[in-house]
């Protein structure tokens, strides 16, 4: 048996994910010693609020691919379990910034939440229908710019 999926509720953890990013980012741009990271840092802050205002505005736009109901759970069980355990736990790299963070922590933990970010996208790339795709396609492309901006900052310290 097959159902056909609304991307509500995963929307609504992309939107999630986009404001812990964005609080991260605020937190980290107050506390870096550096005007340049303290610029990248409030950069990707206005990122993420770009992103969750996306997101919310496809709310229950995007369709999802017509699947088995047990592949669905799965794939659900899988974002649920990533989301969970990657971003919301007290030690998820994003959580917040840890007090006497430096700037290369921050850095190195910004780096670890973009590339978790970025297989939350890909999971969802793989249940959205092609319609939607380009659009997840832009925001993983842009996640993969944030994660090499940040790499670049860390190597230039």
């Amino acid at each position: 048996m097959s159902v056909l999926l609304s991307g509500a509720d995963v929307v609504d953890l992309a939107v999630q994910t986009e404001v812990r990013g964005e609080q991260f980012y605020r937190q980290a741009a107050q506390k870096a010693d550096r005007e340049e990271a303290r610029q990248l840092f409030r950069y990707l802050a206005d990122e993420e609020v770009r992103h969750k205002h996306i997101f919310e505005n496809l709310g229950t736009q995007i369709v999802f691919t017509q699947t088995e109901s047990a592949d669905w759970q799965e794939a659900m069980d899988y974002i649920a379990a990533t989301v969970e355990g990657q971003f919301f736990q007290k030690d998820a790299p994003i959580r917040a910034v840890p007090e006497g963070a430096t700037t290369e922590e921050m850095l190195r933990q910004a780096i670890a939440f973009e590339k978790q970010t970025l297989l939350f996208f890909h999971t969802l790339q793989d249940l959205i229908q092609k319609p939607n795709r380009p659009l997840i396609d832009k925001i993983v492309a842009e996640e993969r710019r944030h994660v090499v901006r940040l790499a670049e900052m860390l190597r230039s310290k």
